[in-house]
């Protein structure tokens, strides 16, 4: 069977399954911001009309700039982006035919398209999926063989931060073994950027940290994003022209001052994250130890994940499968964090696979 890479567009998977989709589906494999798009976005909208016959800036801005200006960084240290996907596919075009590690489980995308450029990639599995801790000494090892080490933060499918004075140990001794440390922190700002390592890149020459405001925004269908590093204007080569739209660039201005929006969706999230962790605990699952709009749970062993996984299709309920997950080999699901109406849905449709099995 021929699963989705990705979460969202469930239909496809209901294709996988030969099962016909339910009038109503509720899609928990996708993990943007469940308070949907921010109103002034929504209000700003007609107005953008009149963008759509001008040709974008070529590097973004004024958006590049309030990025500068915000993270306090020179401007010529930003990508912005068409979505942190594309800086991914052009992160291994600029490393093509060279050697990656990847810490995992980890965003599929970095292996498929590290594997496209023919880049060598080599997996390092962590020690507990739970908490994703790892040994230190360990990666450090594999970095000597390598030019680039791949981590998220918070780490997806986990949702667990690695703290940022542990990669800034990293990172120290990259430098010394010309190794670059890409960090994906698609997710960084429903932590409250204690841990973002942005603040790290005017010190160290080998960091590229990456970042998405489709996540946050709930934007996913505008992709913005954008990388942060002092390799910027090697990279920028690899990027085309016109690769952001006038559109997503006056959009991101506007989302830079949601400052009140971030702070509700993060506090709100907290809350209903812990909410279900609490629940599927209760049900003996292992859950990580998440920080992010999404956790990683497992089912107690006297259950089959499959099994579990197409009930809840049945019923209307998406969950994220983890079949390309290095490591954790479908036995363990994803589940975004949505509204509370949504996750008691998901609690329904979970208690009652509990009581029927």
């Amino acid at each position: 069977m021929q699963l989705p890479l990705h979460g969202a567009n469930p239909h496809k998977l209901y294709q996988s399954y030969n099962i016909e989709a339910p009038e109503k589906i509720i899609d928990l494999s996708e993990n943007v911001n469940a308070q949907g798009v921010p109103l002034e976005i929504r209000e700003r909208w007609p107005q953008l009309a009149g963008l759509l016959e001008n040709y974008p800036d070529e590097l973004a801005d004024p958006l590049r700039t309030k990025l500068a200006k915000l993270h306090q960084l020179h401007e010529e240290q930003i990508i912005v982006s068409n979505g942190a996907s594309e800086s991914l596919a052009v992160l291994a075009r600029y490393f093509s035919g060279k050697k990656a590690c990847i810490l995992q489980p980890n965003f599929s995308e970095y292996e498929r398209t590290l594997l496209a450029e023919n880049v060598q990639v080599q997996s390092l599995i962590v020690e507990d999926f739970g908490r994703y801790t790892f040994s230190i000494a360990k990666v450090k090892q594999a970095m000597i063989d390598v030019e680039v080490l791949y981590l998220s933060n918070p780490n997806n499918p986990t949702g667990v931060i690695i703290e940022a004075g542990t990669i800034e140990q990293l990172l120290k001794h990259g430098q010394k073994h010309n190794c670059m440390v890409v960090v994906d922190e698609a997710f960084m700002d429903w932590t409250g950027e204690a841990e973002t390592v942005i603040p790290m890149v005017a010190e160290y020459d080998n960091l590229i940290v990456v970042r998405s405001m489709t996540k946050m925004y709930c934007l996913a269908g505008i992709r913005l994003g954008y990388i942060l590093t002092q390799k910027a204007p090697d990279l920028r080569k690899y990027y085309s022209h016109w690769n952001v739209s006038s559109i997503a660039i006056s959009i991101g201005e506007r989302c830079l001052e949601l400052g009140e929006f971030v702070k509700h969706s993060t506090q709100m999230n907290e809350i209903w994250r812990e909410e279900i962790k609490t629940f599927l605990t209760a049900f003996n699952c292992e859950v990580s130890d998440s920080r992010a709009n999404y956790l990683l749970f497992k089912l107690p062993n006297n259950f089959q994940p499959d099994d579990f996984f197409e009930y809840l299709l049945k019923k209307g309920i998406v969950l994220r499968h983890t079949y390309n997950f290095t490591g954790l080999n479908g036995e363990w699901f994803r589940v975004a964090i949505k509204t509370p109406t949504n996750m008691t849905k998901f609690k329904t449709a979970f208690k009652s696979y509990v009581q029927n099995r």
